[in-house]
């Protein structure tokens, strides 16, 4: 494979199909190694993009985050690259990012969550038992769904109005922030539904001792003004069911269709914390984010020039073959500590913690209940943020 040895951006392939049509999100693996193998950088035709994917660039650019900044948008469209009064925290930046992710990722530590874990093992465990032998399920409804949607909407404490739209919301969300916003009329109300809810919502009304009543209690307490607060509440509200349950329904089909890793997981259950690690790896949910070059950004001998909206391709990093071995196979012996799926540098994701638990006690019940796992034909999804299936048939038998 040859390396670019572009020095202006005259010189950096292109790359010539097309990474948004349902085909290509559906199936993307084949479209990020085409893009590895032209160079560390390429640009998209039809966009005026710089994509990076392979996993040290896109490692070092998300640790880069003085020159690649977050602050003009970190999606593919001018509608949700907008200016905003008061930006989400993921389109924050220094001072701003790190006080508005403070409170939220203070309730996300492993510390913080470890005494969730019990309660969280215990009402993913009696489903699991409640499926063994129930025959053909859909894995999504059944199983992935039903801890986020059981116990964390509960712990972010919106009232059920906002509890019953979270999932919706969020999938609408990622989904605008590809370039293609035709037939989206749909996604574009629901994130004006969002965005007003965020604003309106009242403290009053959130449940006690939740995770987002104690994010409004920072305002009284002056860490967060108002408005802040609210913006920091996207934090909560918006990736923390959709991300997850498409990482679960990834980890169930990995299972089936790997069933010598199954089998591995099974006979050496202290490998779960591993197999999580290299599902989310192996099936990056997030598919990447963008950043704006503040100033020229140099990959290797490639400089992208300031001004510049810069694609850092997540699901690529992790299937590079210059950093793993046999990428494309779901290895529970592997622990890719290192994985790019939920990011690194300051913009790592603060539920990270949270997906991470969830998926372990997913895995530790169906070690204790489940004796084999097969999968049947998924429907994969074409949502332009996220990675992953909306269906996926599985028959869990004791």
């Amino acid at each position: 494979m040859a390396i670019s040895t572009a020095t202006t951006v005259e010189d950096v392939p292109v790359f010539e199909e097309d990474l948004f049509t349902k085909e290509a999100l559906r199936n993307p693996f084949p479209y990020y190694r085409k893009i590895r193998d032209l160079g560390p950088v390429v640009r998209l035709r039809g966009l005026d993009i710089y994509a990076l994917g392979r996993f040290a660039d896109v490692q070092s650019a998300l640790r880069s985050p003085d020159v690649l900044i977050s602050g003009h948008g970190v999606g593919f469209n001018d509608l949700l690259n907008a200016p905003a009064e008061q930006p989400a925290m993921i389109q924050s930046d220094g001072e701003r990012h790190r006080r508005l992710r403070m409170p939220v990722a203070r309730q996300l530590t492993p510390k913080a969550l470890q005494h969730r874990r019990t309660e969280m093992y215990d009402i993913v465990s009696a489903r699991v038992a409640e499926l063994v032998g129930a025959g053909w399920v859909d894995g999504v409804t059944s199983l992935a769904r039903y801890l986020p949607l059981t116990a964390v909407s509960h712990l972010v404490g919106l009232p059920e109005n906002g509890r019953s739209n979270m999932l919706r919301w969020a999938s609408a969300a990622f989904n605008l922030a590809g370039p293609n916003l035709e037939h989206l009329q749909g996604d574009l109300a629901a994130l004006r539904e969002v965005q007003q809810y965020l604003l309106e919502v009242d403290p009053a009304e959130l449940r006690e001792g939740s995770w987002a009543q104690t994010l409004f209690e920072n305002v009284a307490e002056g860490r967060l003004t108002l408005a802040e607060c609210r913006a920091a509440l996207s934090g909560l509200v918006l990736p923390s069911l959709d991300t997850t349950i498409y990482a679960q329904a990834n980890l169930l089909h990995n299972l089936g269709i790997f069933p010598d890793q199954w089998r591995a997981l099974k006979s050496t259950p202290e490998l779960i914390p591993s197999a999580v690690l290299e599902s989310v790896r192996h099936s990056a949910v997030v598919r990447w984010f963008s950043r704006f070059a503040a100033s020229e950004y140099h990959v290797g001998e490639v400089r992208i020039p300031q001004g510049a909206r810069v694609m850092l391709i997540y699901g690529s990093a992790n299937r590079d073959e210059r950093r793993y071995v046999s990428p494309d196979q779901f290895e529970v012996t592997r622990n890719p500590t290192d994985q790019l799926g939920w990011g690194s540098g300051p913009h790592m994701c603060a539920g990270m913690h949270l997906a991470k638990l969830e998926m372990e006690v997913l895995l530790q019940a169906l070690v204790e209940h489940v004796e084999s796992i097969e999968v049947g034909e998924p429907i994969i999804g074409s949502n332009q943020g996220l990675y992953g299936f909306d269906a996926v048939p599985i028959r869990l038998s004791g």
